[in-house]
């Protein structure tokens, strides 16, 4: 912390004697308030001893202006004051033009700060005193923190203060709430504390209650913890609880009510484990642990911050708690485990794929198991990501684990995840595998024909158990996952070779798809040629040229190996090789054209047996009618290959006649 503190000075430095920013160590936020201050002529080097700008009758003025505002934010601010004293903190009410209107401080930070002015009256806006959270927040009207040597004014670089906006219910900017302390001994969740009490103070304002009474103070004070994202519990240097959120209860697995006022290890027993903080002063960041209850044990993370008075004796101790999932839910939108394909991503009309989307979008519901089969590049994923995406497990996390690219001494792990010291250069603390994170989700097990032998039996005891136990772990872990899985190999052959187990094939084999490979489906190419050209010309910045008749050709006589996949990128290799606005068959790959350029030196010696063939096909068609399974029968053909030979030879049903 220091070593970024002296960074941010030695930026501060350069702002000030040269006017340069260095945008990879002082935030947008600051830099753009620097300018400002610049521009409106602020004195870094002012000692702010005397910031009181107004007379005696304009404070009286300004303090009667905002007299529901004072009255409804009094109660809130004790109870804060209260939370933080002894840590050298004071807390400050200011106006919409940040001329304080009170402010509640220790002795200490009283004597600390008796260079600075404080009081009632005087002037924290940025013109008077720069950058700083009370009037960064007025101006850009959302919560801020501004820490040691991101003020404009060397004389605060020994402060963080934390501020947010307060709003009338008709979003009319009132003034600003703000937490100052000495920048070594704030809490990390102090901008939060201040966020929730202002939500209260706001909640108050639209309530237009008449009463302000202690009692009333002191349930908003509480309505305010209650609206932190986290669970919270406070415990006194004696053991005593003092304070515990609703969600603090429901993750410890215990009613709020019977807590407060008794001694932790009354409710917790001895080996509590955030007990340390209190006690020893152990402090803690982000910790996992495991609570056994009466339930069968509860599973969280905690940040733990012993409350020191000032000759450094802990008074107490404040811990917030999250509960697994909602930390597995932060992960996943971090390193983005979302789906964010759809049916609707899944392009083409041919029938078979029609019906296979159909029917999945029935499977979709019902949670089962789904084993996707299908060659490399049919949009195995994209299939199973629509399938998340329609199911009832949208909005949870959908994780893919490539079976087959994973070293298969790390799957194991990868899969289960590990407890701290499960071995050699396990990350301290453990870690959860891919079946937690998946918790209410979908796990998506890709090239599942390319899983190790031994770890298959790990993975069917999953499968069968729906709970996991990490690597040097001795609890089992719940878990509500649906598996999807995929291959580009025959499982039964697999099987049959002794690479596969039986058991779990069978396991996974509830409901099957097969999706169709390109070639089977020779009517989507010239849609998926489209689409294709045109997304990838958006993102490359480009006009979507015309596709040449020809260039149509060449896609049609191609066999597709990759599949979808492959024409993907060989769009957007001819888009990088176009230069007027049309794409011909010259922009291909030579694999391709010269394969068309083969086939139409055939062309000639071929033109009459085609036209042979179209005629008895037309035959067919209109002695059954235009019936296509029936036409079909007749010709010894299947009904994808007869819609095929219809599209080549373009014949059309002559309606005329009845």
């Amino acid at each position: 912390m220091d070593r970024k503190l002296n960074r941010i000075y030695r930026s501060w430095e350069k702002f000030i004697n040269n006017f340069e920013i260095e945008p990879y160590v002082i935030r947008p936020l600051v830099a753009n308030s620097w300018h400002r201050c610049l521009r409106m002529r602020v004195d870094p080097c002012a000692t702010l001893g005397d910031l009181r700008l107004l007379s005696q009758a304009q404070v009286e003025k300004r303090i009667k202006r905002r007299k529901k505002l004072i009255d409804a934010a009094m109660p809130f601010m004790n109870h804060l004051y209260n939370f933080v004293k002894g840590t050298d903190t004071l807390v400050c009410l200011a106006d919409d033009q940040g001329m304080v209107l009170d402010v509640l401080r220790d002795p200490v930070i009283q004597y600390r700060t008796k260079h600075l002015c404080h009081h009632v009256g005087s002037d924290w806006s940025e013109a008077i005193a720069g950058t700083n959270s009370i009037g960064t927040a007025l101006f850009e009207k959302k919560p801020v923190q501004i820490s040691a040597s991101e003020h404009y004014c060397k004389v605060l670089h020994e402060l963080t203060g934390s501020a947010a906006p307060i709003f009338s219910p008709e979003r009319e900017l009132l003034g600003v709430l703000c937490i100052v302390g000495m920048y070594h001994n704030v809490h990390p969740h102090t901008l939060g504390m201040v966020v929730a009490a202002v939500a209260a103070i706001e909640n108050q304002l639209a309530s237009q209650k008449a009463s302000y009474e202690l009692l009333i103070a002191y349930n908003k004070v509480k309505t305010a913890i209650e609206t932190m994202s986290d669970g919270l519990i406070a415990i006194e240097a004696n053991g005593q609880i003092t304070q515990l959120n609703s969600l603090g209860a429901k993750i410890l697995q215990v009613n709020r009510e019977d807590c407060l006022g008794k001694h932790v290890s009354d409710v917790f027993g001895t080996e509590f484990p955030l007990l340390d903080a209190v006690t020893q002063g152990k402090e803690f960041e982000d910790k996992e642990f495991f609570l056994d209850t009466p339930s069968g044990g509860s599973r969280f993370t905690s940040t733990a911050k012993a409350i020191r008075d000032k000759d450094g004796n802990i008074t107490g101790m404040i811990a917030t708690l999250r509960e697994m999932d909602t930390v597995h839910k932060l992960v996943h939108k971090m390193v983005g485990a979302q789906a964010t394909m759809t049916f609707d991503h899944i392009i083409g009309n041919d029938p078979q794929l029609h019906s296979l989307i159909k029917r999945a979008k029935r499977v979709a519901r019902s949670g089962s198991t789904i084993l996707l089969q299908g060659e490399s590049g049919t949009g195995k994923e994209i299939f199973a990501q629509a399938v998340h995406n329609a199911s009832g497990r949208s909005g949870g996390p959908f994780i893919v684990i490539n079976c087959g690219a994973i070293p298969r001494e790390l799957v194991e792990s990868e899969l289960f995840g590990y407890e701290d010291g499960a071995f050699t250069g396990a990350r301290k603390g453990g870690r959860p595998g891919k079946f937690e994170l998946a918790n209410g989700g979908t796990i998506f097990l890709d090239e599942i024909g390319d899983m190790p032998l031994d770890i298959q039996s790990s993975l069917l005891r999953v499968l069968q158990e729906r709970q996991v136990t990490r690597i040097g772990g001795q609890r089992a872990i719940p878990i509500n996952t649906r598996v999807i899985a995929a291959t580009n190999k025959n499982l039964a052959r697999e099987v049959e070779k002794g690479n596969f187990r039986l058991d779990l094939y069978y396991r996974l084999n509830v409901i099957t798809f097969q999706l169709p490979a390109l070639r089977e489906r020779p009517k989507d190419i010239p849609y998926l040629a489209q689409y294709f050209v045109e997304k990838i010309s958006c993102r490359l910045g480009l006009n979507p040229p015309t596709i040449s008749p020809e260039f149509y050709n060449c896609l049609a006589e191609y066999n597709w190996p990759g599949n979808v996949r492959e024409l993907e990128n060989i769009i957007e290799q001819a888009l990088h090789m176009v230069e007027a606005d049309i794409l011909v068959p010259e922009h291909l790959p030579s694999r391709i054209y010269s394969s068309q350029k083969n086939v139409s030196k055939k062309s000639i010696q071929t033109d009459k047996l085609k036209n042979a063939e179209a005629t008895v096909i037309m035959n067919t068609l209109e002695s059954s009618n235009w019936n296509i399974s029936k036409a079909a029968a007749i010709l010894g053909i299947g009904r994808n290959t007869l819609y095929r030979k219809i599209d080549r030879y373009n014949l059309r049903q002559d309606k005329s006649h009845g």
